[in-house]
């Protein structure tokens, strides 16, 4: 297959699952290229986009002139338009076509026939996909993920956009069910989770004793206030405990605030960013796993987090919250425990429970690394995410 992913920003540290999604595909012999709209100009350490090779494109800002010329363009087609009927801005819908005449001039200067196109996010910022679709009369999917249906969803749009997709996937079945009940049932759904590569993540014995580790970005809805108050809460019971957290984000000066506030500035330590290398001996060495996801108040959440995945491909249990899919992942008490968010107590007693049982961090490892390599393994998923595309092909 020929495929053009439509995205936001590539590549990006916190969208690892789109890199591996590509890696993946083209691992098998699809021709990918991708089209977006941001360079995130990050330090990307990662292996896989080391060995990618696929061409890339971003978006330009359009100026008057580019806007006058659309109007002559061959992106103003009647396949086009008819899908370009909903509420916005001029201004909005002249971006848009915009964007879709850069993204189909790229593909031009590729010589390919392409036979879909794929975009991450159910948002009005990706629909543009839709218009390139469209202009080469061929099947647009996409992966919904949680910001575009939680955060400040505007459900007039997302309706729009879902019933405009010729096939949904989304990485869930917590967001296929609310999908289907509270957006449309209109276009088909599967679900393909945002895996992981299990080889990558291989355990030794290199634990180190009375070690928890966190990666996530330091946004809202990752719950990490409520992770620094649980460890602060059990450090009189375990002294020698220490804290990695790795990741950066907005919210680093009031996470730094708070560990000199409970005077634990030898007891946690931000990381930062690391490398692939790095984090997974961070994973390796660490005892326990801690991810307190919460709802932002913007209704924002996370999916199914793949920073868990990887603690458990790396036998780490992790402790998390019965929030969105997580417990599709974490069968509590047989590969980690989920608590309910915001419960520091119940962070807390996790915590405790599994530093002080050796015998439970052992078996909640085997059985961590047993599911992720069994219904986590991007292999699997992108053999599900083949499947979903050829079926788009086919019915289209």
């Amino acid at each position: 297959m020929n495929i053009l992913y439509y995205l936001g920003s590539f590549p990006k540290l916190s969208e690892s699952f789109v890199l591996n999604e590509i890696y993946e595909l083209e691992n098998r012999g699809h021709n990918v290229v991708v089209f977006a709209l941001n360079n995130p100009d990050e330090d990307i350490e990662h292996e896989e986009y080391e060995e990618l090779d696929v061409p890339v494109r971003y978006a330009d800002a359009p100026s008057y002139i580019d806007v006058i010329d659309l109007v002559s363009s061959k992106v103003i087609h009647p396949r086009v338009l008819q899908n370009a009927v909903f509420k916005a801005s001029p201004k909005r819908h002249a971006v848009a076509f915009h964007r879709s005449k850069q993204c189909i001039e790229f593909v031009g200067e590729q010589n390919l026939d392409i036979d879909l196109v794929h975009g991450h996010s159910a948002s009005l910022e990706r629909f543009p996909g839709r218009y390139v679709a469209s202009y080469y009369d061929v099947p647009f999917t996409v992966t919904a993920h949680a910001a575009d249906l939680y955060d400040n969803p505007n459900r007039k749009q997302l309706e729009h956009i879902i019933s405009k997709v010729d096939h949904v996937v989304t990485i869930s079945e917590y967001n296929k069910n609310y999908i289907e009940s509270e957006i449309t049932d209109i276009s088909p759904i599967n679900v393909v989770h945002a895996g992981i590569r299990p080889k990558k993540f291989e355990p030794s014995s290199l634990i180190a004793d009375m070690r928890i580790l966190t990666v996530s970005r330091f946004v809202e809805k990752k719950g990490l206030p409520y992770a620094i108050e649980a460890v602060s809460k059990v450090i009189d019971q375990f002294p020698d405990l220490e804290y990695h957290i790795v990741g950066s984000g907005e919210m680093e000066d009031e996470l730094s605030m708070q560990i000199n506030n409970h005077n634990l500035n030898d007891t946690v330590k931000l990381l930062g960013n690391v490398s692939d290398e790095r984090l997974v001996t961070e994973f390796d060495k660490a005892s326990c796993f801690l991810l307190p996801c919460i709802v932002a108040e913007s209704g924002d959440r996370d999916g199914i987090p793949v920073a868990l995945m990887e603690s458990m491909a790396m036998q780490t249990p992790p402790i998390s919250t019965n929030v969105s899919g997580i417990p599709e992942l974490i069968d509590h008490q047989q590969n980690g425990l989920v608590v309910e968010p915001k419960n520091t107590d119940g962070l807390a007693e996790a915590i405790s429970s599994i530093l002080s049982d050796s015998e439970k961090q052992h078996r909640f490892g085997e059985a961590g690394r047993e599911k992720v390599a069994q219904k986590f393994n991007v292999e699997h998923e992108a053999d599900k995410l083949k499947s979903v595309f050829k079926k788009a092909i086919n019915h289209y």
